[in-house]
């Protein structure tokens, strides 16, 4: 009797466990995946339960269709259980039910909540502090920028990836060495560094910034990347060098000697051709052209007459045929540039070749060159896109080098940038 009645204990035990479990199952998961059956199982199994108590409470009167009609109960409890699991499992195996904690599942999503709150005011806090942040991860160098960064650079998230090289030429060529020096003595290491800087924007303005950065290790002592900000410290410096009010100081869009516009006023165009390049998606031309020999010229034919000849060299070139937007300036002592928006690489190529033409029909003498007449030499280039050039300084990088290619080989030419390989454009060049 004493077997009998411990058994009846031990299974009504179990169902009370089972209806524990299929009570916490419930609140611990998602509420598709009981639904009804909550119910029916608790039903069942609190039931079943029952019947082991009641038949606890029949041995004693020993009553033998009670107690068979109870085990029988019992019993059918007993098999219902995994009729109503099974769905579940099934559900389970094929990966369909989703076992989340309402309490933990709420708590995630107001941490989510706070995170990105803390993510705006942080952004706010950057762009009224002009302080934007920034990580270069080690060893493979990955670069990434806040909104701030990208906007103290005069740039867009959506059309320009941040790398390392990129972010270091918009800096002035010795504050760019300087700093890519700094981050790898970091980066191998560690440590941290504060250093200030000048950096171009597209547009041609200079921004003064100063960059602060410090190593994060891993667990053994490992570098794995670089967290820092930087600062744009610009409108504190100019305050510093402010001229005073009085002086009315205004300085001129035009260049005096040739009455192009002035080296400013090209930067300027220059800058915001090229962002208008990359939001349309649109190429941009340039042109670099010099007078060949021009400070012979000038030994020669004395001051006055070399700046007669620049003029007139510069009024020619002013005077060809362009498009609306095409921006023609001097660019160096006896350079010339000519800014041509949606002019490609051949279409830059074209236009040096009618500028070479127009300056030798001019028919200007010149006793240092072969033939007696004057002459110039031109270098072409053409911005690709982003993935080709991620700043307008290279543009005008490409064509200084494409006319010192020109100039190379004796000038009388024009040449084009190609992958640093010179190019003869027009060799053998027609006469007329």
């Amino acid at each position: 009797m004493g077997a009998y009645i411990i058994i009846h204990v031990m299974q009504a035990v179990a169902f009370l466990a089972m209806a524990f479990l299929v009570n916490n199952l419930f609140t611990a998961t998602e509420d598709t995946v009981l639904g009804r059956r909550r119910a029916a199982l608790m039903i069942v199994l609190l039931s079943g339960a029952l019947m082991q108590v009641g038949l606890i409470a029949a041995a004693p009167l020993r009553s033998a269709i009670f107690s068979q009609i109870l085990a029988f109960a019992g019993g059918a409890c007993l098999l219902a259980v995994p009729l109503y699991f099974w769905p579940i499992v099934a559900r389970l195996k094929r990966g369909h039910m989703k076992v989340v904690n309402k309490r933990l599942q709420a708590r995630a999503s107001r941490a989510e909540a706070a995170a990105q709150a803390a993510q705006n005011w942080l952004a706010l806090a950057e762009q009224a502090a002009h302080v934007g942040h920034w990580q270069l991860t080690v060893p493979d160098n990955k670069l990434v920028w806040s909104d701030e960064m990208f906007r103290i650079h005069g740039l867009w998230r959506e059309h320009y990836t941040p790398r390392l090289e990129s972010a270091l030429a918009t800096l002035h060529p010795l504050d760019g060495k300087r700093i890519g020096a700094l981050l790898q003595e970091v980066a191998a290491h560690g440590g941290h560094f504060e250093a200030a800087a000048r950096l171009r924007r597209l547009d041609g303005e200079v921004r003064h910034v100063i960059l602060r950065a410090r190593a994060r290790v891993d667990g053994l002592s490992a570098v794995v990347s670089l967290d820092g900000v930087m600062v744009d410290v610009t409108e504190p410096k100019r305050a510093e060098v402010r001229p005073p009010m009085h002086t009315g100081a205004v300085e001129a869009a035009e260049d005096p000697l040739t009455g192009l516009a002035d080296r400013r006023q090209f930067d300027t165009s220059l800058g915001y051709e090229f962002k208008r390049a990359v939001r349309s998606r649109k190429p941009l031309g340039l042109v670099i052209l010099e007078i060949d020999q021009f400070h012979q010229y000038a030994m020669h034919y004395g001051g006055r007459q070399a700046d007669i000849c620049l003029r007139t060299v510069a009024q020619a070139v002013q005077a060809l045929p362009r498009r609306t937007g095409d921006i023609v300036a001097r660019y160096g002592e006896n350079e010339v540039a000519v800014l041509l928006p949606l002019a490609d690489a051949d279409g830059a190529l074209r236009v040096a070749g009618q500028i070479a033409d127009a300056v030798r029909a001019l028919g200007l003498p010149d006793a240092g060159r072969d033939e007696g007449l004057l002459t110039i030499s031109c270098g072409a280039a053409a911005f690709i896109g982003m993935d080709d050039l991620y700043n307008p300084l290279e543009l005008t990088r490409r064509a200084a080098a494409a006319l010192a290619d020109a100039r190379l080989y004796g000038g009388d030419r024009v040449c084009a940038y190609r992958d640093l390989a010179f190019t003869d454009a027009l060799a053998p060049r027609p006469q007329g």
